[in-house]
Formats: C-alpha cells, sequence, structure tokens
C-alpha cells in the first residue's frame, strides 16, 4: 500500500488535455430499478461464471506450466486467454471499488500470483503463456513466429490495463509491479532505431500504457515500493511511436487493413479492418490526444467517428457488418445478419466516451447510451451466464446464447464496460456539472471549491421524466447541463416546478443560475414510439422500419408472434420457410399500446400494434430476446413508405417523415 489516500488513489485516470472531468466510480450509486438489478446479475453471477469457465479451460493453469518450467507443459486455450483473463479481472477492480467482496478479492490476489511467478521464471519482465509454451523462439512475432496470432503486445497491454485499475480499486502494487516489469521490458525493447519495428496487431495496449503513463505522472512515488523503475516518459514515447508507426513496415510485415496498418493513422479517413481492433486502436488514438493536445491527433479521431456513426452503424449501435475477418465493411454497407460482434461494440463505447472528455460534446454519449442499452446489455442473456459474440438484427431460428465458447472474448468485455457505467453518469467542468445519463443515482463533485450533491429519480428507460436534487453546500452560481438525448423532438424543464431559462450547447441545455439548498430540477423527455428508417444508401433496409422507443430498439420474436394475442393461427405448417414467419408488414404511422409488464424478468415495456393485415404484433426490447426462447427473430420490418435523399445531413438513421407513431 502506499500512503496516498483512498480519495486521492480512487480517481480516474484523468488526462491533461480533456476538458471534462469523470468521475471515480466509487463515488455514484446506482439505486434505480433498470440498471441496479443487472449490476447484481453481473457482480453476483457473470464474474464468477467467467472465472470458473477460464480455470475449467485451463487458462489458469498456463500460468503453472511456465512457472514450473515443466517440459510436458503445453497451453490451453487461444493465444489471447492471458489478455481476457486480465481483462477480467479489470473489470472485477472495478467491482471491488465499488462493492467489495472478499471471495472476489482472494480469486484475484490468486491469479496475480500465478502470473507473478511466471514472469519470475522468465526472468526479463516478459510473460505471455502462449508463446513461452508454444512459440518460446518467436516472441513479438519474429523468428517466423506471426504476432497476428500471438497477441504479445495485445496481451500486455491488458495486463497493464487491469494493473492500474487493479491498484486505484486496492491500493495494492502486486499487479502493478508486473505491469510495470513488462512495460518497461516493451519500452527498451520497442521504438525507432536502434530499437526494434514492433506495433500491435491487436489493440488495447495503446490506451493501456497510456493510463499507465498518467499514473506515474500523477504518483511518482510508487516508484520507491516497487523493484522496478516506474518512468512516465518510456510509456508516453511508447504508444506515441505504436500510433504513428503505423503503415511502417521497415524490418517487419505489414498487418495491412486488417489491423489498421496499411498505412499511417493520420491518413486514414475510414474505418477499415477488424472492427474490435478499430475501435479500440481508435480509442488509444484519442487517449493519445488527451496525453499530449495534438490537434491532428484529434482531427483523425473525430473523422474516424464519424465514418463509423454515420455511414458504417447498425441501428443497434453495432459495427463490424462483415462475418469474414469480423470486420467493417463500405459505407452504407449494413446487412441485417451483420456480424456486429460484442466486443466492437463495446470499443466504440470506450471510443466515444474518449472523445466526449476531449470535447464536451453529447452526440458522443448519444451514441454511447446506444450502445448500453441494446449491444451491451444483448450481450449478456438476463440470468447472467449466457453471452452472444454476435449480435444481428434477425435470426431464423439458429443464432443463440451460448454458455461458453472456444474464444470467449465478450464476457470479460461487457465485465469491463458496465461496471464502469456509475463513471459515465455525471462530469463536471469549472463552470459546472453534467448529466449524461438518466439512471436513478447519487453523486458528489466540486465545483469551483464547493461540494455538489446531484441525486436523480427515474424509470428511464421506460419513462421520460427525470428528476433532479441539486445540493450545494453553500448557494453557488454554476451551470447544470441536461444531455437532450438525439432521439427526442419534444421536452421540457422545470426548476422549483417553475419554468427556467436555459440554452442548447453541444447537445445539452445549459441551465445557469445560483443553486441553493433544495432545488429541483423536472426535465420530461416525450418518449413515443417511432418507426426509424435508414439512410437510402442502405439498401438492405429500402421499405422497411425499425421500432423505437427512447434509447430502447425493439424487435419481433416469434415466441409473440406466431400466433396473435387475438388467437389467430398466422403460420400453420412448421416446415414453412423460418425467413418468411416473421416477415410482417407496418404501416408508416401504426397506434401502439405500450403495457409495462413489471415480471418481464426485471421489467420492460412491451409493444403492441397491427400489422397490415390487422393481425396484432407484439415487440419486446432487443436485449431481452432469446432468453425466452430460441425462434426466430426480426427488427426490420416491411413499410410503405417514401424514402427520400434529403435531410439526411450527419443522420444515418431517423423517424420516419410520414409520421411517427404515437
Amino acid at each position: 500500500m502506499t500512503n496516498k489516500t483512498m480519495k486521492d488513489r480512487m480517481r480516474p485516470t484523468t488526462y491533461k488535455h480533456q476538458i471534462v472531468h469523470n468521475l471515480p466510480v466509487r463515488s455514484v450509486s446506482i439505486n434505480d430499478t433498470f440498471w441496479a438489478p443487472k449490476l447484481k446479475v453481473l457482480r453476483d453471477v457473470t464474474v464468477y461464471d467467467v472465472l470458473d469457465k477460464f480455470e475449467n479451460d485451463g487458462a489458469m493453469r498456463n500460468f503453472d506450466f511456465v512457472s514450473e518450467g515443466a517440459e510436458e507443459g503445453y497451453h490451453c486455450g487461444e493465444p489471447w486467454f492471458d489478455g481476457l483473463i486480465y481483462e477480467t479481472i479489470r473489470g472485477i477492480s472495478d467491482i471491488l471499488a465499488v462493492d467489495y467482496d472478499e471471495e472476489l478479492d482472494r480469486r484475484v490476489d490468486e491469479i496475480i500470483e500465478k502470473v507473478a511467478r511466471a514472469q519470475n521464471t522468465v526472468g526479463d519482465g516478459y510473460i505471455n503463456t502462449y508463446t513461452l509454451l508454444d512459440r518460446p523462439g518467436q516472441r513479438w512475432g519474429e523468428n517466423g513466429g506471426y504476432l497476428r496470432w500471438q497477441h504479445d503486445v495485445y496481451n500486455a497491454g491488458c495486463l497493464v490495463e487491469a494493473a492500474v485499475h487493479h491498484y486505484k480499486a486496492t491500493g495494492k502494487t502486486s499487479l502493478l509491479e508486473i505491469a510495470v516489469k513488462f512495460a518497461n521490458h516493451m519500452s527498451d525493447l520497442m521504438g525507432p532505431p536502434p530499437k526494434r519495428n514492433i506495433v500491435p496487431a491487436h489493440s488495447l495496449p495503446e490506451e493501456a500504457l497510456l493510463k499507465l503513463y498518467q499514473l506515474s505522472v500523477d504518483e511518482p512515488e510508487l516508484a520507491k515500493t516497487m523493484n522496478a523503475p516506474f518512468e512516465a516518459t518510456g510509456y508516453l514515447e511508447l504508444v506515441t511511436f505504436w500510433i504513428h508507426n503505423r503503415g511502417n513496415h521497415e524490418g517487419r510485415y505489414s498487418h495491412g487493413e486488417y489491423a489498421q496498418d496499411h498505412i499511417p493513422v493520420l491518413e486514414q479517413d475510414e474505418a477499415v479492418g477488424h472492427a474490435v481492433r478499430a475501435t479500440l486502436l481508435y480509442t488509444g488514438l484519442t487517449a493519445l490526444y488527451l496525453s499530449t493536445g495534438e490537434a491532428k491527433v484529434l482531427e483523425t479521431a473525430k473523422k474516424l467517428w464519424d465514418n463509423i456513426s454515420y455511414q458504417k452503424s447498425h441501428i443497434t449501435g453495432g459495427v463490424g457488418a462483415v462475418h469474414e475477418d469480423e470486420k467493417f465493411g463500405g459505407n452504407y454497407e449494413l446487412p441485417d445478419n451483420g456480424y456486429l460482434e460484442t466486443c466492437a461494440g463495446v470499443g466504440m463505447g470506450f471510443f466515444s466516451w474518449n472523445l466526449y472528455l476531449a470535447t464536451g460534446e453529447g452526440r458522443y454519449i448519444d451514441k454511447l447510451e446506444t450502445i448500453l442499452y441494446n449491444i451491451v446489455l444483448a450481450g449478456r442473456s438476463m440470468n447472467g451466464h449466457k453471452y452472444f459474440y454476435e449480435n444481428p438484427l434477425v435470426s431464423h431460428g439458429g443464432h443463440n446464447r451460448w454458455e461458453w465458447h472456444s474464444c470467449p472474448c465478450c464476457p470479460p468485455m461487457i465485465i469491463k464496460l458496465l461496471p464502469e457505467l456509475a463513471s459515465y453518469i455525471y462530469a463536471y467542468d469549472e463552470r459546472g456539472a453534467f448529466v449524461n445519463l438518466y439512471v436513478g443515482s447519487e453523486s458528489e463533485m466540486e465545483i469551483n471549491g464547493v461540494n455538489v450533491k446531484l441525486k436523480q429519480q427515474t424509470a428511464y428507460p421506460w419513462e421520460g421524466a427525470v428528476g433532479i436534487s441539486v445540493t450545494p453546500e453553500r448557494e453557488s452560481a454554476f451551470a447544470i447541463r441536461l444531455r437532450i438525448p438525439e432521439w427526442c423532438r419534444n421536452y421540457s424543464i422545470l426548476v422549483n416546478n417553475q419554468p427556467v431559462e436555459y440554452r442548447i450547447m453541444n447537445g445539452y441545455a445549459v441551465i445557469e443560475k445560483t443553486w441553493s439548498l433544495g432545488d429541483a430540477i423536472v426535465l420530461d423527455l416525450d418518449m413515443p414510439v417511432d418507426l426509424i428508417e435508414a439512410h437510402p444508401y442502405v439498401r438492405t433496409h429500402a421499405d422497411k422500419v425499425a421500432i423505437k422507443r427512447g434509447p430502447m430498439l425493439y424487435c419481433l420474436e416469434s415466441v409473440d408472434n406466431d400466433r396473435s394475442v387475438d388467437g389467430i393461427v398466422l403460420y400453420k405448417r412448421e416446415a414453412l420457410d423460418r425467413e418468411k414467419r416473421l416477415n410482417r408488414k407496418i404501416s408508416n404511422a401504426p397506434d401502439f399500446r405500450t403495457e409495462y409488464v413489471q415480471d418481464f424478468f426485471d421489467g420492460a415495456v412491451i409493444l403492441r400494434t397491427k400489422d397490415s393485415g390487422g393481425n396484432t404484433i407484439t415487440a419486446i426490447p432487443y436485449p431481452y430476446w432469446n432468453n425466452r426462447s430460441r425462434g426466430t427473430m426480426d427488427i426490420w420490418l416491411q413499410c410503405d413508405k417514401q424514402n427520400e435523399l434529403k435531410g439526411w445531413e450527419n443522420q444515418l438513421y431517423r423517424s420516419v417523415p410520414a409520421g411517427s407513431a404515437q
């Protein structure tokens, strides 16, 4: 343990050039009826499930084989299993920071001991069990190895990131010391000549090393507690080399478009290649800007985000349309059966958050919200121990969550993102506070030397009313910024039951006043049921609409729609082609009925309307599908509408102009 107080240590990574200050997960308590139950399942079920399954796979035993040096040792699982274990530890660390669990803490310590023994056996700071056990002469993919497969640098980055989160959560330096040794080893080895030209074939290490860099800047005294040098400069130089040296293949093979290595990053203006690698590279690119303030870096990150958001995102927020190489397709290539890996959605969430910290713009939180309520929640079953690798927008009955997978990369990514939800809800700067996400919660922050408590009460996303109490320790003037979601066309704001003046800036309603004890805001977001159409260039969605209410996308499952609720048999032949079973048509202005069903898992709003033949349609929130049956599912429905090629500036999806459903 260091002498750093818990309050200081628990601060999230905060970079020099971010204009918005983020809050540590520990400073926000979530107490609503939507997210609190799902986070409890994550903590009580999912993390134990993932640890147990990795244990059964032999992933932990890999470290024992390395430390024992046994000739009969072999590697269990895929080359990136080390990294997946570290990613799980990162997420568990954020859980421990909020809600300490002695058993979880003990299990993490046991894993750290295994890693430390293995690293000490190797002796030079390097630790990657796959390469050590299966390709001992091919570190970093050299001497005939293949870095794209071996994941040496990726696993190192996962270790470093987990170590920073673990230290901030627990105060322990056990994992941090392992990570520092590995980071020092890479820093000594990689870089401009005479060092070696090695860049990550799978991104993530870029942001991870910047978190370590920032920790070494913030807490240089940590160097006295570890048996390794702990200096900031080398980590920043290494990340700068990794990013700016893309496209320079002198002395190494090219990872190509697949790993965004085809041309220098700052010359890239279209998202290409493996979608997980891409979004994590762009996350690290934005973190480099946050560290250095290099304007061209931010310009490139924003350009790539725009390309993804306005030309390459599915309506769920999922990215990566093409099954081959799990990659981005061309602009507007968005098939219903797109790949849409859960990990890529999480990566896009991290990328969006970093751009928010850099700019303070609400559109990046809009994207994050879409991903949280759709892709991330869909990626795990409601019971907490089944998972989606892919998240298509249609299923003919063959796509189902799995108990486990030969490449179980998505559960650790979910475990990384969901515990950080608390830190996304609020933010602040010297002018005031931001309310980014509408989640029942409480938090406290310091604005210009004044402690301010914020408390939300809301049934969002099922209802649009949000109550926010503002409690400064003394009367004080500052701004409260309320994000107006991109899906919301009508809303009202009251302060102390009276209309209030506000201005719209960067997607936020900005209320500037002198706040006093007992002040209360009521934000009422109109939440009709909308029919959404895609840009006309998306040929696969021509003459189709999707159903959305608030941030939540809806779908039709066969368990509700093979027969109408009126008892009319719609499809009599079981052998009927599955693709036709839910091929329903809807008018462009249907009459929807909303119903909150309390016992639909932990509660949800269900929608009902009639199709063009007068038969009842039942739509459920997309994340809840495949939890009750292994049937078919559809999101995009046939619809008679005019799809005009105008008014699509910076939009990929919009409400049907002919008339939204009310």
